[in-house]
């Protein structure tokens, strides 16, 4: 498993967001305090833009295609 800081300020942030996390087979959720959401559901995401504290969590170690293709999310 492994985690990345996470912004997402649009509704067309999200729609990119979440096409690109479908596209993958592992499991992957966004975390906000204690609300955890399936990053593949279109609905959850948008619940959680706009959110300070946002955390990709992708449930496998061999994700670097997923974060390549995610980089204008992931904060440094």
């Amino acid at each position: 498993m492994r985690t990345f800081p996470v912004m997402l300020r649009k509704t067309e942030d999200v729609l990119n967001f979440v096409n690109i996390v479908s596209t993958f087979d592992y499991d992957v959720d966004l975390k906000s305090g204690s609300v955890i959401i399936d990053a593949k559901s279109l609905m959850g995401t948008i619940y959680m833009t706009g959110k300070k504290t946002l955390e990709l969590v992708v449930h496998s170690t061999e994700c670097d295609s997923l974060v390549q293709r995610l980089a204008e999310y992931i904060c440094a």
